[in-house]
C-alpha cells in the first residue's frame, strides 16, 4: 500500500509541475518612456511558455523470490507480482512508463548458467505481467545472473535473497 501511495504522489507532483505555465509582461518600452509627457505608451503581453523537464523515476516494486535453480512462482511470489501489475495499471492511467524486470541469481553455479537462469526468471514475471493486462511492449527483461547480489554471505539465507526478480517502474 505504501508503494501504491508513493507512486501516486510522484505521479501527482510531476502532473503539477507539467502544467505549470509562466504569462510575463513586456516592461522594457516603460522603463524607458516613463514620465514622459504627451508620449503613449503601448505595453504588449507576451506569453512564455516555460518547458519543465520531469526526470524519469524508478521505482522499485516488490521483489519476487524463487527456489534453487527454479524460474516457476510460488503462490506467494504471485501475491507480489499481482499487487506489483495493479501499481502498475496505477502508474499507467496517469502517465508513460516503462517496465523492467531484472532477474539475478545466487553466487552458484557457473557464470553462463546464472545469466540464463535470470533471463528465464524475468521472461516468466514478464508473462505473469502481460498476462495480468501489463502491454508487453512495455516491459523490458534483462539478466543479471550473479551479478549484482543483495547479499554476499555464504548461507542458505542470503542465497536465498539473491535468488530474485526485480521489477523497476520507470514514470515519465
Amino acid at each position: 500500500m505504501k508503494k501504491l501511495l508513493q507512486v501516486v504522489l510522484v505521479f501527482a507532483l510531476a502532473a503539477g509541475l507539467t502544467a505549470c505555465k509562466k504569462n510575463v509582461k513586456d516592461d522594457a518600452n516603460a522603463d524607458l518612456t516613463a514620465g514622459t509627457a504627451g508620449t503613449e505608451m503601448v505595453l504588449e503581453e507576451t506569453t512564455v511558455e516555460e518547458t519543465v523537464t520531469v526526470p524519469t523515476q524508478e521505482i522499485a516494486l516488490g521483489a519476487v523470490y524463487f527456489a534453487l535453480d527454479k524460474a516457476s512462482l510460488t503462490a506467494d511470489a504471485r501475491k507480489i507480482v499481482e499487487a506489483n501489475a495493479q501499481a502498475i495499471k496505477s502508474a499507467a492511467a496517469l502517465t508513460a512508463y516503462t517496465i523492467t524486470v531484472e532477474g539475478n541469481c545466487d553466487d552458484r553455479g557457473t557464470t553462463s548458467y546464472n545469466i540464463a537462469l535470470g533471463q528465464k526468471r524475468a521472461e516468466e514475471l514478464k508473462a505473469n505481467y502481460v498476462r495480468l493486462g501489463i502491454p508487453a511492449a512495455n516491459i523490458e527483461t534483462v539478466s543479471y545472473g550473479k551479478e549484482k547480489p543483495v547479499c554476499t554471505e555464504a548461507t542458505q539465507a542470503c542465497w536465498a535473497k539473491n535468488r530474485r526478480a526485480d521489477t523497476l517502474l520507470s514514470v515519465k
